[in-house]
Protein backbone atom coordinates (compact mmCIF):
# COMPACT_ATOMS: atom_id res chain seq x y z
CA UNK A 1 0.00 0.00 0.00
CA UNK A 2 1.24 3.10 -1.02
CA UNK A 3 -0.29 5.31 1.51
CA UNK A 4 -2.84 8.83 0.80
CA UNK A 5 -1.47 11.69 -0.60
CA UNK A 6 -0.64 13.17 2.52
CA UNK A 7 1.52 10.78 3.04
CA UNK A 8 3.20 10.95 -0.03
CA UNK A 9 3.95 14.26 0.70
CA UNK A 10 5.48 14.07 3.66
CA UNK A 11 8.10 11.47 2.76
CA UNK A 12 8.85 13.43 -0.27
CA UNK A 13 9.07 16.42 1.97
CA UNK A 14 11.76 14.41 3.73
CA UNK A 15 13.52 12.68 0.92
CA UNK A 16 13.99 16.92 0.24
CA UNK A 17 15.37 16.94 3.49
CA UNK A 18 18.26 14.37 3.23
CA UNK A 19 19.49 15.47 -0.34
CA UNK A 20 22.75 17.29 -0.02
CA UNK A 21 23.12 21.03 -0.58
CA UNK A 22 26.76 21.25 -1.99
CA UNK A 23 29.08 24.32 -1.10
CA UNK A 24 32.66 24.49 -2.08
CA UNK A 25 34.87 27.32 -0.40
CA UNK A 26 38.76 28.50 -0.33
CA UNK A 27 41.18 28.84 2.43
CA UNK A 28 39.41 31.88 4.27
CA UNK A 29 35.49 30.77 3.75
CA UNK A 30 34.73 32.43 0.08
CA UNK A 31 31.94 30.79 -1.57
CA UNK A 32 33.52 29.64 -4.63
CA UNK A 33 30.64 27.28 -6.02
CA UNK A 34 27.15 25.78 -4.94
CA UNK A 35 24.81 23.57 -6.78
CA UNK A 36 20.87 24.20 -7.43
CA UNK A 37 19.58 22.16 -4.52
CA UNK A 38 21.53 24.16 -1.84
CA UNK A 39 20.61 27.77 -3.96
CA UNK A 40 16.64 26.09 -4.04
CA UNK A 41 16.37 25.67 -0.56
CA UNK A 42 18.20 28.39 0.96
CA UNK A 43 16.17 30.54 -1.26
CA UNK A 44 19.17 32.13 -2.81
CA UNK A 45 20.06 33.25 -5.99
CA UNK A 46 23.12 32.39 -7.23
CA UNK A 47 24.44 35.66 -7.66
CA UNK A 48 23.76 36.20 -3.90
CA UNK A 49 26.27 33.89 -2.49
CA UNK A 50 29.07 33.49 -4.57
CA UNK A 51 31.51 35.67 -3.61
CA UNK A 52 30.79 35.76 -0.14
CA UNK A 53 31.92 34.17 3.53
CA UNK A 54 30.22 30.99 4.38
CA UNK A 55 30.68 32.63 7.85
CA UNK A 56 28.40 35.27 6.87
CA UNK A 57 25.41 33.15 6.92
CA UNK A 58 26.23 31.18 10.39
CA UNK A 59 24.52 32.35 13.66
CA UNK A 60 28.39 32.04 15.19
CA UNK A 61 26.87 32.41 18.75
CA UNK A 62 24.90 28.84 18.26
CA UNK A 63 27.71 27.52 15.20
CA UNK A 64 30.51 25.03 15.75
CA UNK A 65 32.40 26.12 13.36
CA UNK A 66 34.68 29.15 12.41
CA UNK A 67 38.36 29.50 10.79
CA UNK A 68 40.75 28.32 10.37
CA UNK A 69 39.10 25.66 8.41
CA UNK A 70 41.36 23.18 8.59
CA UNK A 71 40.35 22.59 11.80
CA UNK A 72 37.47 20.36 11.50
CA UNK A 73 38.44 18.83 8.27
CA UNK A 74 36.75 15.05 8.90
CA UNK A 75 34.03 16.22 11.40
CA UNK A 76 30.76 16.69 11.16
CA UNK A 77 29.67 20.18 12.70
CA UNK A 78 25.96 21.56 13.87
CA UNK A 79 25.40 25.09 12.58
CA UNK A 80 22.71 27.43 12.14
CA UNK A 81 22.36 29.25 8.73
CA UNK A 82 20.87 31.88 7.91
CA UNK A 83 18.70 31.53 4.52
CA UNK A 84 17.73 34.10 1.76
CA UNK A 85 14.39 34.75 3.41
CA UNK A 86 15.93 36.18 7.01
CA UNK A 87 15.36 32.94 8.70
CA UNK A 88 17.89 30.50 10.64
CA UNK A 89 17.48 26.82 10.26
CA UNK A 90 19.59 24.26 12.26
CA UNK A 91 21.72 22.07 9.93
CA UNK A 92 24.80 19.83 9.85
CA UNK A 93 27.77 20.30 7.95
CA UNK A 94 30.49 17.64 7.10
CA UNK A 95 34.27 19.37 6.46
CA UNK A 96 36.76 17.91 3.41
CA UNK A 97 39.62 19.17 1.92
CA UNK A 98 39.71 19.31 -1.63
CA UNK A 99 43.07 18.46 -3.76
CA UNK A 100 44.30 21.63 -5.91
CA UNK A 101 46.73 22.71 -6.89
CA UNK A 102 46.30 26.78 -7.03
CA UNK A 103 45.38 26.70 -4.02
CA UNK A 104 43.24 25.00 -1.01
CA UNK A 105 39.66 24.12 -1.09
CA UNK A 106 37.21 22.67 1.30
CA UNK A 107 33.75 21.20 0.18
CA UNK A 108 30.71 21.31 2.80
CA UNK A 109 27.92 19.22 2.79
CA UNK A 110 24.90 20.81 4.46
CA UNK A 111 22.00 18.61 5.59
CA UNK A 112 19.18 20.33 7.50
CA UNK A 113 18.41 18.41 10.75
CA UNK A 114 14.51 19.36 10.87
CA UNK A 115 12.34 17.66 10.68
CA UNK A 116 14.52 14.83 12.40
CA UNK A 117 18.27 14.61 13.07
CA UNK A 118 18.74 11.38 10.86
CA UNK A 119 22.57 10.26 10.53
CA UNK A 120 23.64 10.73 7.09
CA UNK A 121 24.42 7.42 6.36
CA UNK A 122 20.16 7.11 6.02
CA UNK A 123 20.75 8.63 2.69
CA UNK A 124 20.24 5.96 -0.17
CA UNK A 125 22.45 5.92 -3.05
CA UNK A 126 19.10 6.25 -4.99
CA UNK A 127 18.54 9.24 -3.39
CA UNK A 128 22.09 10.67 -4.10
CA UNK A 129 21.05 13.40 -7.38
CA UNK A 130 23.75 14.27 -9.66
CA UNK A 131 25.22 18.02 -9.02
CA UNK A 132 25.44 20.77 -11.04
CA UNK A 133 27.42 23.45 -10.21
CA UNK A 134 27.03 27.08 -10.67
CA UNK A 135 30.62 28.60 -11.28
CA UNK A 136 31.72 32.18 -9.48
CA UNK A 137 33.31 32.79 -12.94
CA UNK A 138 35.08 31.95 -16.13
CA UNK A 139 37.84 30.72 -14.08
CA UNK A 140 36.76 28.53 -11.57
CA UNK A 141 37.07 25.34 -13.83
CA UNK A 142 39.63 24.01 -11.70
CA UNK A 143 37.50 24.33 -8.74
CA UNK A 144 34.71 22.50 -10.82
CA UNK A 145 36.48 19.71 -11.30
CA UNK A 146 38.14 19.20 -8.52
CA UNK A 147 34.99 19.00 -6.73
CA UNK A 148 32.84 16.67 -9.56
CA UNK A 149 36.40 14.50 -9.05
CA UNK A 150 35.84 14.60 -5.37
CA UNK A 151 32.01 14.08 -5.92
CA UNK A 152 32.47 11.01 -8.29
CA UNK A 153 34.80 8.99 -6.41
CA UNK A 154 32.53 8.98 -3.47
CA UNK A 155 29.58 7.56 -5.62
CA UNK A 156 32.56 4.92 -6.90
CA UNK A 157 32.74 4.05 -3.22
CA UNK A 158 29.26 4.42 -2.42
CA UNK A 159 28.85 1.40 -5.12
CA UNK A 160 31.71 -0.74 -3.94
CA UNK A 161 29.72 -1.11 -0.55
CA UNK A 162 26.70 -1.58 -2.05
CA UNK A 163 28.18 -4.69 -4.64
CA UNK A 164 30.02 -5.90 -1.67
CA UNK A 165 33.47 -4.76 -4.11
CA UNK A 166 35.43 -3.80 -1.53
CA UNK A 167 37.94 -6.54 0.10
CA UNK A 168 39.32 -7.05 3.50
CA UNK A 169 42.96 -8.07 4.03
CA UNK A 170 44.27 -9.38 7.62
CA UNK A 171 47.39 -8.95 9.85
CA UNK A 172 47.89 -11.54 12.59
CA UNK A 173 48.35 -10.33 16.39
CA UNK A 174 51.25 -12.40 18.42
CA UNK A 175 50.82 -13.49 21.98
CA UNK A 176 54.04 -12.61 22.59
CA UNK A 177 54.11 -15.34 25.77
CA UNK A 178 53.32 -18.05 24.02
CA UNK A 179 54.58 -16.87 20.38
CA UNK A 180 50.93 -18.15 19.25
CA UNK A 181 48.23 -16.43 16.84
CA UNK A 182 45.99 -14.72 19.39
CA UNK A 183 43.89 -12.36 17.11
CA UNK A 184 43.80 -10.64 13.54
CA UNK A 185 43.07 -7.24 12.29
CA UNK A 186 40.48 -6.70 9.62
CA UNK A 187 41.87 -4.03 7.14
CA UNK A 188 39.68 -2.45 4.43
CA UNK A 189 41.01 -2.61 0.83
CA UNK A 190 39.54 -0.43 -2.44
CA UNK A 191 40.79 -1.11 -6.21
CA UNK A 192 39.18 1.16 -8.20
CA UNK A 193 38.38 -0.17 -11.45
CA UNK A 194 40.02 3.18 -12.67
CA UNK A 195 42.74 4.24 -10.35
CA UNK A 196 43.76 1.14 -8.98
CA UNK A 197 44.29 0.78 -5.23
CA UNK A 198 42.96 3.78 -3.38
CA UNK A 199 44.78 4.42 0.03
CA UNK A 200 42.89 3.67 2.88
CA UNK A 201 42.91 6.58 4.59
CA UNK A 202 42.09 8.48 1.42
CA UNK A 203 38.74 6.10 0.88
CA UNK A 204 37.94 6.54 4.96
CA UNK A 205 38.40 10.30 5.10
CA UNK A 206 35.87 10.48 1.69
CA UNK A 207 33.28 8.13 3.29
CA UNK A 208 32.92 10.10 6.47
CA UNK A 209 33.03 13.33 4.67
CA UNK A 210 29.80 12.97 2.33
CA UNK A 211 27.83 10.83 5.18
CA UNK A 212 28.36 7.14 4.05
CA UNK A 213 31.13 6.13 6.98
CA UNK A 214 28.15 4.05 8.73
CA UNK A 215 27.57 1.93 6.04
CA UNK A 216 31.59 1.57 5.55
CA UNK A 217 32.00 0.47 8.64
CA UNK A 218 29.11 -2.04 9.22
CA UNK A 219 29.97 -3.50 5.95
CA UNK A 220 33.55 -4.55 7.53
CA UNK A 221 32.14 -5.33 10.32
CA UNK A 222 29.90 -7.77 8.97
CA UNK A 223 32.40 -9.24 6.67
CA UNK A 224 34.88 -9.86 9.03
CA UNK A 225 32.19 -11.49 11.19
CA UNK A 226 31.42 -13.76 8.20
CA UNK A 227 35.05 -14.66 7.24
CA UNK A 228 35.65 -15.39 11.14
CA UNK A 229 32.84 -17.69 11.21
CA UNK A 230 34.33 -19.76 7.79
CA UNK A 231 38.00 -19.95 9.55
CA UNK A 232 36.01 -21.77 12.31
CA UNK A 233 34.48 -24.12 10.48
CA UNK A 234 37.35 -24.88 8.47
CA UNK A 235 39.28 -25.71 11.88
CA UNK A 236 41.46 -22.69 11.88
CA UNK A 237 41.42 -21.16 15.26
CA UNK A 238 41.71 -17.38 15.07
CA UNK A 239 40.44 -16.12 18.89
CA UNK A 240 39.46 -13.14 17.74
CA UNK A 241 39.48 -10.28 15.40
CA UNK A 242 39.36 -6.37 15.65
CA UNK A 243 37.20 -4.19 13.06
CA UNK A 244 38.20 -0.86 13.12
CA UNK A 245 35.21 1.91 13.67
CA UNK A 246 35.48 5.83 12.62
CA UNK A 247 34.74 8.10 15.49
CA UNK A 248 32.27 9.48 13.54
CA UNK A 249 30.21 7.05 14.04
CA UNK A 250 29.95 7.34 17.54
CA UNK A 251 27.34 10.55 17.34
CA UNK A 252 24.62 7.53 15.79
CA UNK A 253 22.87 6.35 18.63
CA UNK A 254 21.37 3.26 16.91
CA UNK A 255 25.63 1.94 16.72
CA UNK A 256 25.36 -0.15 19.80
CA UNK A 257 22.45 -1.95 18.63
CA UNK A 258 23.71 -2.34 15.21
CA UNK A 259 26.95 -3.80 16.11
CA UNK A 260 24.96 -6.54 18.17
CA UNK A 261 23.08 -7.26 15.90
CA UNK A 262 25.33 -7.96 13.46
CA UNK A 263 26.95 -10.20 16.14
CA UNK A 264 23.50 -12.14 16.42
CA UNK A 265 23.13 -12.34 12.79
CA UNK A 266 26.82 -13.96 12.59
CA UNK A 267 26.42 -15.99 15.42
CA UNK A 268 29.51 -14.35 17.06
CA UNK A 269 29.42 -13.61 21.01
CA UNK A 270 31.25 -10.38 21.87
CA UNK A 271 34.08 -11.99 23.03
CA UNK A 272 34.55 -12.66 18.84
CA UNK A 273 35.17 -9.10 18.53
CA UNK A 274 37.39 -6.27 19.21
CA UNK A 275 36.16 -2.57 17.94
CA UNK A 276 38.97 -0.19 17.34
CA UNK A 277 38.85 3.65 17.73
CA UNK A 278 41.16 6.25 17.26
CA UNK A 279 42.15 7.76 20.97
CA UNK A 280 40.98 10.77 19.16
CA UNK A 281 37.31 9.66 19.49
CA UNK A 282 37.20 8.48 23.19
CA UNK A 283 38.46 11.63 24.18
CA UNK A 284 35.31 13.82 22.85
CA UNK A 285 32.74 15.12 25.67
CA UNK A 286 29.64 15.47 23.68
CA UNK A 287 27.00 13.67 25.46
CA UNK A 288 26.07 11.97 22.07
CA UNK A 289 29.54 10.19 22.02
CA UNK A 290 29.32 9.45 25.66
CA UNK A 291 25.79 7.81 25.77
CA UNK A 292 27.28 6.08 22.74
CA UNK A 293 30.43 4.35 24.30
CA UNK A 294 28.72 3.30 27.82
CA UNK A 295 26.13 1.59 25.41
CA UNK A 296 28.73 -0.52 23.65
CA UNK A 297 30.01 -1.29 26.62
CA UNK A 298 26.86 -2.45 28.45
CA UNK A 299 26.30 -4.88 25.67
CA UNK A 300 29.11 -6.36 26.13
CA UNK A 301 31.49 -4.86 23.05
CA UNK A 302 34.96 -4.63 23.45
CA UNK A 303 36.89 -2.00 23.21
CA UNK A 304 40.13 -1.01 21.95
CA UNK A 305 42.12 2.67 22.30
CA UNK A 306 43.94 2.74 18.95
CA UNK A 307 46.72 4.73 18.13
CA UNK A 308 47.20 5.61 21.99
CA UNK A 309 49.88 7.32 22.90
CA UNK A 310 49.68 10.35 20.65
CA UNK A 311 48.80 12.89 22.93
CA UNK A 312 45.34 13.38 23.50
CA UNK A 313 43.82 11.59 26.75
CA UNK A 314 44.59 12.50 29.92
CA UNK A 315 45.01 10.09 32.57
CA UNK A 316 41.88 10.82 34.19
CA UNK A 317 39.77 11.04 31.66
CA UNK A 318 41.56 7.19 30.70
CA UNK A 319 40.23 6.04 33.98
CA UNK A 320 37.19 6.48 32.72
CA UNK A 321 36.65 4.63 29.61
CA UNK A 322 35.10 1.68 29.27
CA UNK A 323 37.46 -0.23 27.39
CA UNK A 324 39.47 -3.48 27.12
CA UNK A 325 42.50 -2.67 25.26
CA UNK A 326 45.47 -0.57 24.47
CA UNK A 327 47.06 -0.40 21.39
CA UNK A 328 50.46 1.59 21.06
CA UNK A 329 51.03 4.06 17.72
CA UNK A 330 53.26 2.46 15.57
CA UNK A 331 55.15 5.84 15.75
CA UNK A 332 56.30 4.88 19.43
CA UNK A 333 57.14 1.39 18.02
CA UNK A 334 59.23 2.42 14.93
CA UNK A 335 61.77 4.24 17.37
CA UNK A 336 61.88 2.39 20.24
CA UNK A 337 65.65 1.18 19.14
CA UNK A 338 67.02 4.38 19.02
CA UNK A 339 65.05 6.76 20.98
CA UNK A 340 65.13 6.93 25.27
CA UNK A 341 62.18 8.94 24.82
CA UNK A 342 59.89 6.84 22.19
CA UNK A 343 60.97 3.42 24.85
CA UNK A 344 59.87 5.54 28.10
CA UNK A 345 56.66 6.47 26.49
CA UNK A 346 56.02 3.08 25.73
CA UNK A 347 56.79 1.55 28.87
CA UNK A 348 54.62 4.46 30.54
CA UNK A 349 51.86 3.30 28.76
CA UNK A 350 52.43 0.01 29.13
CA UNK A 351 52.37 0.14 33.06
CA UNK A 352 48.85 2.65 32.33
CA UNK A 353 47.52 -0.61 30.73
CA UNK A 354 48.33 -2.95 33.13
CA UNK A 355 47.41 -0.63 35.99
CA UNK A 356 43.79 -0.86 34.61
CA UNK A 357 44.12 -4.33 34.20
CA UNK A 358 44.15 -3.72 30.13
CA UNK A 359 45.52 -5.82 27.36
CA UNK A 360 48.42 -3.25 25.41
CA UNK A 361 48.44 -4.13 22.15
CA UNK A 362 52.17 -2.59 20.30
CA UNK A 363 51.46 -2.00 16.56
CA UNK A 364 53.60 -1.58 14.24
CA UNK A 365 56.67 -4.12 14.73
CA UNK A 366 58.91 -4.52 11.92
CA UNK A 367 62.26 -5.86 13.54
CA UNK A 368 63.42 -8.64 15.94
CA UNK A 369 65.14 -5.74 18.21
CA UNK A 370 62.15 -4.29 18.37
CA UNK A 371 60.18 -7.39 19.27
CA UNK A 372 62.84 -8.49 21.63
CA UNK A 373 62.15 -4.69 24.05
CA UNK A 374 58.82 -5.39 23.62
CA UNK A 375 58.75 -8.52 25.02
CA UNK A 376 61.68 -7.40 27.68
CA UNK A 377 59.53 -4.80 28.77
CA UNK A 378 56.31 -6.89 29.23
CA UNK A 379 53.80 -6.06 26.36
CA UNK A 380 50.91 -8.56 26.39
CA UNK A 381 50.31 -8.56 21.68
CA UNK A 382 52.62 -7.64 19.14
CA UNK A 383 51.54 -6.78 15.27
CA UNK A 384 53.23 -5.88 12.33
CA UNK A 385 55.66 -7.15 9.18
CA UNK A 386 58.17 -8.67 11.26
CA UNK A 387 55.26 -11.31 11.49
CA UNK A 388 53.49 -10.94 8.04
CA UNK A 389 52.17 -8.15 5.99
CA UNK A 390 48.53 -7.83 5.63
CA UNK A 391 47.13 -10.56 3.81
CA UNK A 392 44.22 -11.36 1.33
CA UNK A 393 41.99 -14.42 2.66
CA UNK A 394 43.47 -17.27 0.82
CA UNK A 395 47.01 -15.98 1.74
CA UNK A 396 46.59 -15.34 5.43
CA UNK A 397 44.69 -18.97 5.47
CA UNK A 398 48.08 -20.68 4.18
CA UNK A 399 50.05 -18.20 6.43
CA UNK A 400 48.01 -19.82 9.33
CA UNK A 401 48.44 -23.26 8.44
CA UNK A 402 52.09 -22.86 7.85
CA UNK A 403 53.08 -21.26 12.03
Amino acid sequence: MLGNSSTLRREYELLEQLTDSIVVVNAVGNILLVNKPALKRWRYQSEQLLGESIFQLLDESESRISLPLSQVVGKIVDVKLRQGNGEYRKVVMSVSKLQCEQQTLYLLIVKYSYPLALPRSTVSPQYCKLLSFRPANANSQEQTGAATSHLSLADDLREAIAQQQLQLYFQPQIDIDAGSVCGVEALCRWFHCEYGMIPPDKFITLAESVGIITDLDLWVLRASCQQLLQWRSKGLSIPAISVNLSSVNLRYPALPELISQVLQESQLTTDDVIIEITESGFVEHEPIVQDVINKLHANGIQLSVDDFGIGYSNLSRLQTLPVSQLKLDRSLIEHIETSGIARSISEAALQIGKSMKLQVVAEGVESEKQYQILKALGFHVAQGYLFSAPLNVSQFELWVLSH
